[in-house]
Order: structure tokens, then sequence, then C-alpha cells
């Protein structure tokens, strides 16, 4: 079969034929339809990850959704949504039974393999880790992207009072409005002023998928008992942070990595993401690239894709 294979840490992978994959106990077959790229799959290509790994080489793709062809637990042809770190970008998967995940009838290929580990974390950011309450005021950092995007969108389902979207670009900014954001700020120097303009009396959610001097800022418009969810480090890993507000305002910081959350969780957040998109209540912008063009798709993800999903198709 064809499969995108990582043949060196820190090299671009190639499309490659390799052997179809075998069924064995506690793991499925899977006729891959569609695979989210994502920055998860440039780190683990990059050989620093900080979760284990297999040797190169292996074929890349931390997800995956298609048809079962043998499993344990679900009948052959069952469409799926399933998450096996490696290995997902290929023609068949080998995946364990407990990332399974059925996919609803009424939701495309390309949407389905695109929300998963990006929806995902925007989904059960505000959802389940950021306990997001009906009338809240919710600031989105980095809503540009697709975890963004879910983001705004799970807040103004789950009743937010008011949604402020951050994000780098124009066009990302045009986006987050688009998907229900009150309004759309700029980083940059001017952002702590307008922050503290839109929030008011301060705001009780952040979702942060950028980190550095934005998340810190973002902290500073947190009211008393305030939380922020780490997502993501797109615009630096690390930042410098005053300790008293933390303590003087009683704020949580919680991170949420998808890749290490309890399988069980993700299969109940992956189901309710599914439904209501399946319905047009959360929609992301997803590109189909075929599995031909993954050298292209890599680079492409390497500089950034403007809040675009890629999504490689079989």
């Amino acid at each position: 079969m064809r499969a995108v294979v990582l043949r060196e840490w820190g090299a671009v992978p190639v499309v490659a034929d390799v052997p179809d994959p075998v069924s064995a106990p506690g793991r499925a077959l899977v006729r891959v339809r569609a695979a989210g790229l994502n920055p998860v799959d440039l780190a683990i290509a990059s050989g620093r990850f900080y979760l284990p790994l297999p040797e190169p080489p292996f074929t890349a793709g931390a997800e995956c959704m298609g048809e079962v062809v043998a499993s344990e637990t679900l009948p052959a042809g069952t469409r799926v949504w399933c998450l096996p770190m490696t290995g997902g970008f290929a023609e068949v998967a080998a995946v364990p039974e407990g990332s399974l995940v059925p996919v609803p009838d009424g939701l495309g290929d390309v949407t389905a393999g695109g929300l998963g580990v990006a929806g995902l974390a925007g989904w059960m950011g505000v959802r389940a880790r950021g306990r997001l309450a009906p009338g809240e005021t919710v600031v989105v950092v980095g809503a540009s992207g697709v975890v963004g995007q879910v983001a705004v969108q799970a807040a103004r389902l789950g009743g937010a009072g008011r949604v402020v979207a951050v994000a780098r670009s124009a066009a990302g900014r045009e986006r987050a409005l688009g998907c229900g954001a009150d309004v759309a700020l700029a980083t940059g120097d001017g952002l702590p002023e307008a922050l503290h303009a839109a929030c008011g009396e301060g705001a009780d959610l952040v979702i942060d998928a950028l980190w550095g001097d934005s998340a810190a800022t973002a902290i500073g418009v947190l009211r008393h008992g305030g939380r922020l969810v780490q997502l993501g480090n797109a615009e630096s890993p690390a930042m410098a942070m005053v300790a008293g507000p933390l303590r003087g305002r009683r704020l949580d910081i919680l991170g949420l990595s998808v890749l290490v959350e309890d399988p069980a969780a993700l299969r109940r957040a992956y189901a309710e993401l599914a439904e209501v998109a399946s319905l047009g209540e959360v929609a992301i912008d997803a590109e189909a690239v075929p599995l031909a063009g993954a050298p292209e798709a890599w680079a492409r993800q390497t500089a950034g894709t403007g809040g675009r999903k890629l999504v490689l198709v079989t």
C-alpha cells in the first residue's frame, strides 16, 4: 500500500510503498479516507517530541478517519475517527481499538478527518477543561487557526455572553467574526488596552493557542477566579509571568493535550463535536490534498496554512 513514511528524524516524509498492516489483539484495521495534518505531526517528525515514539522509518500521521476493515468491537464498514499517533497517513492503518470513534453519516470524510486533534482541542478546551458557564466572557487567543475557530464556535454554542477573538492576521480576524466572535483584536502593542476595552469588567475564560506575550496579556484581563486553558505555543514556547496576580485573583492555568486525554473522554467529545458539525453548527476551513501530495502539504504546514486545515485523502 501507499503511505507517508518518515525515514529519519527531521526529514520531510516521502510517499512510498510499504507492507500492508496486519490485525493483532487490541489493534483494528481501518481503510483510511481522510487524515488531518497537524503541527503535532511536524513535532513528532522532529524527533524531539515529549511522548514515546518508534524509531524511523515509520508511517507518519497522528490521526485518521475511514472505514473499519477488521475490529474486535465494531462491525466492518463502520465509519470511524481514530488517534493512532503514528500510521495514519496511509491507505490502511492499524490503530488501537480504544481509539475508534464512530462518525455520524451526515458528516463528510474531509470534515471528519480535519476535526480531530485540532477540533477537539478547541471544543474540549472550552467545554471540558475550561468549564464554560452560560453568560461568561471568553477570550480566544490564536483564533484564526482551526483550534481557535472551533473554540469560538464552542463558546458561542455553550452560551457565552461575549466572545473576544485575538488573531495575528486580518484574514484570521475576519474568519473569527464569521465563526461568531463579537469582536476580533490584533496581537501586538495595542492588545492590552484593546482587550481591557473589549472585556469590560474582565474575562472568565481564556483559550490560548499561542502562549508568549499574547497569553500574558490575556491573563491580565482575567477576573477573580478566571481560567486559562493552554493548548499550544505557536507564538512562543515560554513567557515571563508575574506571580502575584495568580494568587491575588485566584487564577487557574490549565493544560490540555488531546494526545494524552482519557480515551473515553475523547470518544465522548468527538461524538459531541461530530454531531454539531453534521448539523452545520460548527464548521472549519478544510482543504483535501491527495496522499501523493503529502510532501508539499508538509511544506505548507511548516510555513503556516493561514487557518486552513489540510486533510490528506486516499
